[in-house]
């Protein structure tokens, strides 16, 4: 079979979308599971070219090569996804599903150099570790590090809420985001897996809920979804030491009183832009990351377009950010100017129903 053909226009990408299948406590979930779509950079628009039923609340995907990962966010009988990425991006294929132990699997990813996969579950708290064999299917039971403790928000931290692991780019070490214990912690990998114990943790402001991070040379930038924040914070040289917050910012508007949860943070391919999406506020919450000093330099609030914007995603070339709008059913896209950095909306949005995650795929 022929690939299929796609603009080659500055922005254009591929982009695998996970929808809620089922209705949750907090989501009239309507979709249908999995979407491949192409973007075109040029008209700023939308094609749908597969929808993939079956996986049931594909709530974060993940893409390695050629193959696409997602997790089932369940209490019970959850399950890891994968798929093949096949005919230039012109359809995904199912080729297997695994049961994930624990409850409500939030977040996936994967190490290339160890050739390991992590799965964060929320509700149970633990974080699981697959090997993967040369297909990139998961080989084994996985590896579960169980965590402890608690916050004070009685009604988000009663006990340990994994919601996101991902490795560094050597692949040496894997950062864990614990919601429910104000913790980020830091863990080992080994042939086997990852060490049991962190080789530091770092203790985030009491209530702020730590939900995901990205990676900036020698400084780790967190959001906290329950706090509504930005975190920077500075590596140390000691390997055991936790790394010290050098600086804090809210993502939300000076004066704003309504009800809000920070959700997705990404980092521009250009390493110096930063952009949250915040639901309640339904707004993006832009800032440029002076790695010198280091502080964060906010560059305004933008509307999403829709509400809950639950994920947001640059294009693989950072000409665009792509935005996912959970509870109006949409996605859209902002061009992302290339001297000062500014979103502006672009193009028409496209109905998709109950998007949480968007994993764009390489042109």
């Amino acid at each position: 079979m022929h690939e299929s053909q796609h603009s080659s226009a500055p922005g254009s990408c591929l982009l695998a979308v996970g929808t809620y299948t089922e209705i949750l406590p907090h989501v009239q979930g309507r979709g249908l599971g999995i979407h491949l779509l192409e973007f075109d950079g040029e008209s700023a628009t939308f094609r749908e070219r597969q929808a993939l039923a079956g996986p049931v609340n594909p709530s974060y995907l993940c893409a390695w090569g050629d193959r696409l990962y997602s997790v089932s966010e369940r209490s019970r009988d959850a399950a890891l996804d994968i798929s093949a990425i096949e005919d230039g991006g012109a359809r995904l294929r199912p080729i297997g599903r695994t049961a994930v132990p624990g409850a409500d699997p939030c977040h996936v990813s994967v190490n290339p150099v160890a050739r390991q996969l992590y799965v964060s579950n929320y509700s149970s708290g633990e974080l699981l570790c697959y090997a993967l064999d040369d297909k990139g299917l998961p080989d084994g039971e996985p590896q579960a590090l169980r965590r402890q403790g608690s916050g004070p928000r009685a009604d988000r931290q009663d006990g340990p809420h994994a919601h996101f692991a991902m490795p560094d780019a050597a692949g040496a070490h894997v950062y864990l985001c614990d919601l429910g214990t104000d913790a980020i912690v830091r863990h080992r990998v080994q042939a086997d897996g990852l060490a049991p114990e962190p080789d530091w943790t770092l203790r985030a402001r009491p209530g702020s809920g730590p939900r995901h991070l990205v990676l900036a040379g020698a400084l780790i930038v967190a959001v906290n979804e329950l706090s509504n924040t930005l975190s920077v914070y500075g590596q140390a040289g000691d390997a055991r030491t936790p790394p010290r917050e050098l600086a804090h910012a809210s993502t939300l508007p000076p004066g704003w009183t309504g009800a809000s949860w920070a959700a997705a943070l990404r980092l521009h391919p250009n390493g110096r832009l930063l952009m949250v999406s915040n639901r309640g506020h339904d707004s993006i919450a832009a800032f440029r990351l002076r790695r010198d000093a280091p502080w964060l330099e906010p560059l305004g609030h933008f509307p999403a377009g829709g509400r809950t914007p639950r994920d947001i995603a640059f294009t693989p070339d950072g000409a665009f950010l792509l935005i996912a709008s959970q509870d109006d059913h949409l996605i859209r896209a902002l061009r992302i100017d290339p001297v000062t950095g500014m979103p502006e909306r672009a193009g028409a949005s496209f109905a998709l129903r109950s998007p949480v995650s968007l994993c764009p795929l390489l042109p």
